[in-house]
């Protein structure tokens, strides 16, 4: 397990800092989506009851036909940061990974794609996989 996770948000959205969080100092994570569908990461530290990182991540994109949705963005989320908690062992810093936004969609078996058929044993897809970037991880003491 690396010392650090490093989340690329930090107080501010689009600020373009970097957070660093204390690995050994989570005593507790939980994530949650709320009513305007944007996932949010609570971690929190030992140092206080009250002593938190909140990391947001903006809701889901592509309706129905994107393939995520609030529940699988928090399933993603929570999957994403257990990951990079338990990468990267021995190392210093461990990176929370983005989250799928829209997810890859393939051409339905025994149709052929506008551009032709793909190369022998690739799948053509209809909509690339796009992914959410974090937009703030705030810490409060």
């Amino acid at each position: 397990m690396a010392n650090y996770l490093k989340v690329n948000a930090g107080p501010v959205a689009g600020d373009g800092i970097e957070t660093l969080i204390t690995i050994n100092k989570i005593a507790a994570i939980q994530s949650v989506v709320n009513a305007a569908n944007v996932t949010t990461i609570i971690i929190r530290m030992d140092s206080t009851a009250t002593s938190l990182y909140t990391i947001a991540v903006p809701g889901v994109t592509g309706g129905a036909g994107g393939g995520a949705t609030s529940a699988s963005r928090q399933l993603d989320a929570t999957n994403a940061l257990n990951s990079a908690l338990t990468a990267n062992p021995g190392g210093v810093v461990s990176t929370l990974a983005a989250l799928p936004a829209l997810l890859q969609a393939p051409v339905p078996q025994g149709a052929t794609p506008a551009t032709g058929r793909g190369p022998q044993g690739q799948s053509a897809i209809t909509q690339p996989a796009t992914f959410a970037q974090y937009t703030t991880c705030i810490y409060t003491p």
